[in-house]
């Protein structure tokens, strides 16, 4: 008898066994080098402002690596006892755990009912490079038996593992490996973005939340489903208490304990400049492809991130400030007259270096993580009267002068495209009579732009915008004079720099150097693609005319000396489209140009209180610049500098102020203009014994 139990117990072992090797000959075939498993986080890539400030991290994984020495007990204990209470006494497989959920497969009638994996063999899991999420939501046969296989591989993989590492490395692999949701991957990332601390300080609560949270990130985020992950937090507890790792006074009392969740402000925030960044980010993309997210490249911008914070001061400042006056207003409104109760402002700025073309500061939008709709670069909005200054470029380039006198009267224009005749009118609904086109552009008043445009061509004055660096396209049009066609802010204040720069435009870029995870510099940029496309002379003049626009009375953009206090030389534009959609400022120094758009994302609503561009976007541009000016050293030391009015390219005549001729010695009042040298120039005042002659080498004109 005995016999005979000896021999079935050898045959039942020995059939066993040889089913066993013929499983493992079966699936050992394609199971990953274990020994070579990589578990270091990929490279991070790195993102630097032009002044040194870390701006941000392009990376595949959040992850970061903790020893097992910075693993706290609690962790540990967490871990084990709601995963794999048997871990310290198994070799890879729970034998156990693997007949107890084929019971429970069984009566449930499920073959996948209950798991029985180990905290081995879902390491094992993680490196395996296989797509398994559509066989698990399969019920064919195909699908239930490449599970098992896959399940048998983790088994054989699991029993590798153990054979090589020890049980605290393979936890601590573990803990670096898994995913915890939000981009988290890993016990070091989830603490610092779930609760702002170091692995180390978790609490017991906090570590049990985490190792809940791996069952089903998704499911269990207490950010998303707070009421699910408290119960399953405190499900893990409970099974603390069933391992002997914690007391039932401690559970009683660590249940009822409320989730606190205290994120890291670096991680709940979009980071510095999030605009600009994932402006920085498309651009680099397209070059570097998807090694940009774990080659570990260094990224040097053109971003000066002190000028960006005080940007960012004064966007929140005034975007709140005009988003409230727009409130006030719609609050007070009748309920039957159709209007909203509220609308969100946005706004968008840019400040650039015109020499240069370096985007030294960027806001796309007043919150990256609700849109990362860029509105700095990717808005197309009309550009109102912040297009004029191309309609006086195209005139001055074409022998008009800053003196020249145009009604300001009504008028009516055929639209060929439309074939509609049009009355256009004036932001005050008044007419002035005649004027000069430097106060026509001071005071940006639209006959005269139209009459000018209307004069000149609308073909001809697209053609200076477009090669001003207008991307966008523009309709030749009677109406073009006064921005009906589209624009970007970028694309405005690129081509606003031409002034400054004398006619030289440079594209704006954002990104000066690019060097490899070992320090070698791979790319290298000091400054944007220039060339001239504006006459020198002409571009001094234009400006001059602007200049106007800031200091003269009168003039729409006077507010930012007069109430803002902004001294250093400067010159600009304001505008503001039909029923105040869009509020535009464009303005520059010698070195610096900058410009701000404000309005509602949907352009059929418009800033109701009639908030132009001097009253919505001129105080942004005011306050950023002046202190920039007061408080960064380069700027500062260069308050004083003035606009550079080159004697071989223009001259300062004087002009009769009565019919705006050139002065003779009889004219009673006098002022000063420009005009371009040895080229036209108006006639001699009839008023005061005025000839008709022009001095020796000019063109009579006018």
């Amino acid at each position: 008898m005995l016999k005979r139990v000896a021999y079935n117990t050898l045959f039942f072992f020995v059939v066993n066994l040889v089913g066993l090797i013929i499983i493992f000959g079966i699936f050992s075939g394609g199971l990953p080098d274990i020994a070579a498993w990589n578990f270091e986080p990929k490279r991070l890539t790195k993102v630097f402002s032009n002044n040194g400030t870390h701006l941000h991290n392009f990376l595949e994984e959040n992850r970061e690596i903790i020893s097992y020495e910075e693993l706290p007990k609690s962790m540990e204990d967490a871990l084990i006892s709601i995963e794999d209470q048997r871990y310290f006494s198994h070799w890879g497989i729970d034998i156990r755990r693997i007949l107890g959920a084929l019971v429970v497969n069984i009566q449930s009638m499920s073959p996948t009912a209950q798991g029985a994996s180990t905290i081995t063999q879902q390491l094992a899991r993680n490196v395996f490079v296989e797509e398994v999420g559509n066989q698990r939501s399969s019920a064919s046969w195909q699908a239930l038996a490449s599970t098992y296989a896959r399940k048998i591989r983790e088994q054989i993989t699991s029993i590798y593992i153990e054979r090589l590492y020890t049980k605290q490395e393979i936890l601590t692999m573990y803990l670096n490996k898994v995913y915890f949701g939000h981009g988290a991957h890993g016990l070091k990332a989830a603490a610092e973005y779930f609760f702002g601390k170091h692995v180390s300080e978790l609490s017991i609560e906090e570590s049990a939340l985490l190792a809940g949270i791996l069952k089903a990130p998704n499911g269990y985020s207490p950010l998303r489903k707070p009421e699910r992950a408290m119960k399953r937090r405190n499900q893990v507890l409970y099974s603390m208490v069933q391992n002997g790792k914690l007391s039932q006074s401690s559970y009683r009392r660590l249940r009822e304990t409320p989730i606190k969740i205290q994120m890291h402000e670096e991680t709940n925030s979009s980071g510095s400049a999030p605009y600009f960044v994932e402006y920085v980010r498309q651009q680099l993309q397209k070059e570097l492809g998807n090694t940009l997210y774990r080659d570990g490249y260094t990224i040097h911008t053109s971003l000066n991130s002190s000028m960006q914070q005080i940007a960012e001061k004064y966007y929140k400042q005034e975007v709140k400030r005009v988003e409230n006056n727009v409130n006030q207003y719609l609050s007070r409104q009748d309920s039957s007259a159709g209007l909203p109760d509220s609308a969100e402002v946005q706004a968008a700025f840019i400040a650039m270096d015109p020499q240069t073309g370096q985007i030294l500061a960027l806001i796309g939008g007043k919150d990256f993580g609700k849109s990362k709709f860029n509105r700095a670069t990717q808005a197309k909005r009309q550009p109102g009267s912040s297009f004029k200054p191309f309609v006086y470029t195209a005139a001055i380039d074409n022998n008009r002068f800053t003196t020249e006198i145009i009604e300001d009267n009504a008028i009516t224009l055929y639209d060929q495209s439309t074939g509609r005749f049009w009355d256009p009118e004036n932001y005050d609904k008044k007419f002035l009579g005649p004027m000069t086109l430097r106060d026509g552009l001071k005071q940006s008043r639209n006959l005269i732009a139209l009459r000018l445009t209307d004069d000149i061509g609308p073909n001809l004055i697209r053609r200076y915008a477009q090669n001003m660096g207008i991307k966008t396209p523009i309709k030749a049009i009677p109406s073009i004079g006064i921005g009906t066609s589209e624009v970007t802010l970028i694309d405005m204040v690129a081509a606003y720099s031409v002034y400054p720069n004398k006619g030289v435009y440079v594209e704006p870029y954002s990104i000066t150097a690019i060097n490899d995870k070992e320090g070698n510099e791979l790319f290298r940029k000091k400054s944007g693609d220039k060339h001239e496309v504006l006459r020198p002379a002409v571009a001094v003049i234009v400006t001059d005319m602007m200049r106007s626009v800031m200091d003269d009375v009168g003039g729409t953009g006077r507010k930012a000396r007069s109430r803002f206090g902004f001294s250093p030389a400067a010159a600009g534009k304001t505008g503001t489209t039909n029923d105040y959609t869009d509020a535009w400022f464009i303005g520059f120094t010698p070195h610096l140009v900058a410009g701000v758009w404000v309005g509602i994302d949907n352009p059929s609503l418009r800033l109701w209180p009639r908030q132009a561009g001097s009253s919505a976007a001129l105080p942004m541009w005011a306050l950023f610049m002046k202190e920039v000016y007061n408080e960064i050293p380069e700027y500062r030391n260069l308050s004083k500098a003035n606009f550079d009015y080159p004697e071989a390219l223009v001259t300062e005549l004087s002009i009769c102020h009565e019919s705006f001729k050139l002065a003779t010695r009889f004219c009673p009042n006098k002022r000063k203009d420009l005009f371009i040298k040895n080229e036209s120039q108006p006639r001699p005042c009839p008023l005061h014994g005025g000839q008709n002659k022009s001095p020796a080498g000019s063109v009579q004109r006018f």
